[in-house]
């Protein structure tokens, strides 16, 4: 086929194997670190979410504040001396959280309990809809294993608080603005630290342990964080919680956890100079492939011709079939044929007289009589006893000729 008979030209073929290489790299990549592309912007209750329930204000509150804030997507962070301020959602599983707080060496930790149930906006799936609250069972869910005397009441309430103002021991009283459906700490098992304006208590510190609980999100959710004076309040509240200038969020209750995978070792340290190395070998055996080098090779026929060819390919035959020993008469006929040639025997002979006269022509060379050899192949019954007589025969043949 000529080059203008190619249906694609040099370069679009070139073109088309360079895309494909990059796409295929492209999709590991995003196989290997998909979790690491998520915006979680999701309409969920956590850090990276800017709906109306979610945390995103609160972080670019920390920095505008001067704290450095850190979103921890890794399990190798959570054990730090900052406060850690963690979001599970509504029927969140216990043995998560108590993980994540054995995780948790150093450190306080603020865990911000659900309180709305909601759905995102088909318009804009960032956005959350309101349907209502969720039930305190729901909402307590995650804490049965870390705090399992803490228990939820939401309004309308059951009863008139039994707490007051000075039996705070750290948090100023507050208002926790004008929310008609709010959600309180009650039980056992806790210290109360903030109240709201009927004493009933919002925050609570987990007894024996650094671990507070807020039962009112909407102090540091998007939503609260829209008010100025929640805003001031929910801050004055994280600021009298940090141990030093360090926020972190949590997101690996949220499912936006890295996990680990052997395919991101492939573009990491130390193993990305060996993938390096492995690519560029594989474009060196592609560019070999791709050009030619030197004349090409003559292409022979598939079966060539000639006598040779012939008897190579019945000698092929008989030796796929194992009969090769069957030959031995014909190759005996064969041999004194050529020394009756070859010592130019008479005419007339033939037979038994053609066998004395070239037995009596060799006989100071001590071989066996030209009957005895012949018989010897004409009965081998395997390759090996054939080969020993047409060696006899070759000698008795070559005693007569030479």
């Amino acid at each position: 086929m000529n080059a203008s008979d190619a249906p694609f030209s040099t370069r679009a073929v070139a073109m088309i194997v360079i895309a494909g290489g990059v796409a295929f790299a492209a999709f590991l990549l995003l196989v290997a670190f998909a979790p690491d592309f998520r915006s979680g912007h999701d309409a969920r209750a956590h850090a990276l979410s800017t709906s109306g329930t979610g945390y995103a204000g609160l972080v670019e509150l920390a920095d505008a504040m001067g704290s450095h804030s850190l979103i921890v997507r890794d399990d190798g962070h959570i054990c730090t001396a900052t406060l850690l301020v963690v979001t599970p959602e509504a029927y969140g599983d216990p043995a998560a959280l108590s993980r994540l707080v054995d995780r948790h060496c150093k450190g306080a930790m603020l865990i911000v309990l659900p309180k709305w149930r909601t759905q995102p906006l088909p318009a804009h799936r960032s956005w959350a809809q309101t349907i209502g609250m969720d039930p305190p069972g729901a909402n307590i869910a995650a804490l049965r294993k870390v705090a399992p005397g803490i228990a939820l009441e939401q309004t309308p309430f059951a009863g008139t608080p039994r707490l007051r103002a000075a039996d705070i021991p750290r948090l100023a009283r507050a208002r926790i603005g004008s929310q008609k459906e709010q959600q309180r700490l009650t039980g056992k098992g806790f210290t109360p630290l903030l109240l709201d304006h009927d004493g009933r208590a919002v925050l609570g510190q987990v007894d024996g342990t650094r671990i507070y609980v807020l039962a009112e999100p909407d102090l540091l959710n998007n939503q609260g964080m829209a008010d100025p004076w929640t805003a001031r309040q929910g801050w004055q509240v994280v600021d009298d919680l940090m141990p030093s200038d360090e926020l972190a969020f949590d997101l690996t209750t949220n499912g936006f956890g890295r996990q680990k995978s052997p395919l991101q070792l492939l573009f990491k340290p130390p193993f990305l100079p060996v993938t390096l190395c492995i690519v560029a070998a594989g474009l060196l055996a592609g560019l070999h492939g791709a050009f030619r080098f030197g004349a090409p090779a003559g292409q022979g026929r598939a079966i060539a011709l000639g006598k040779l060819t012939l008897v190579d390919n019945a000698a092929q035959l008989f030796r796929a079939a194992r009969k090769e020993h069957r030959v031995g008469g014909a190759y005996a006929a064969l041999t004194r044929d050529l020394a009756a040639q070859a010592t130019a025997a008479p005419a007339r002979l033939s037979g038994e007289a053609l066998d004395r006269y070239l037995d009596h022509a060799g006989r100071h060379a001590g071989d066996e009589p030209y009957a005895t050899l012949a018989w010897h192949a004409e009965t081998a019954e395997d390759r090996d006893q054939l080969l020993g007589a047409a060696h006899a025969l070759y000698r008795w043949r070559r005693n007569r000729t030479r």
